[in-house]
């Protein structure tokens, strides 16, 4: 594919609210803050070929441990003791599987 490509739950998702953010300026705070008292899935492509993804996911996890990462990309970096989802791909069908398996 050339330029941007739109991948994740976005579209699966029409109820839920959806923030995107770019790891290098992501507000942790401000995306736990937002996520009091609801579920918080961390859907990320190809998190192992950036430092500051890793990063933002870790803080994530630290403060929410109950919170499940989708993976839509290569599983090869996989944050240990949370709910893990590889999808292996960020194709609209495998976003739809994986919200399939997550109950949406």
């Amino acid at each position: 594919a050339v330029g941007d490509v739109p991948w994740g739950f976005s579209p699966l998702l029409p109820q839920a609210e959806v923030v995107r953010v770019k790891p290098e300026t992501a507000d942790v705070p401000g995306i736990l803050e937002r996520a009091i008292g609801r579920s918080l899935v961390v859907v990320v492509k190809d998190a192992h070929r950036y430092e500051a993804s890793k990063s933002v996911v870790s803080a994530l996890l630290a403060a929410r441990p109950d919170a499940t990462v989708v993976e839509m990309g290569l599983p090869i970096w996989r944050p240990e003791g949370v709910t893990y989802l590889a999808t292996y791909g960020a194709a609209r069908a495998n976003a739809q599987a994986a919200a399939e398996l997550l109950g949406v």
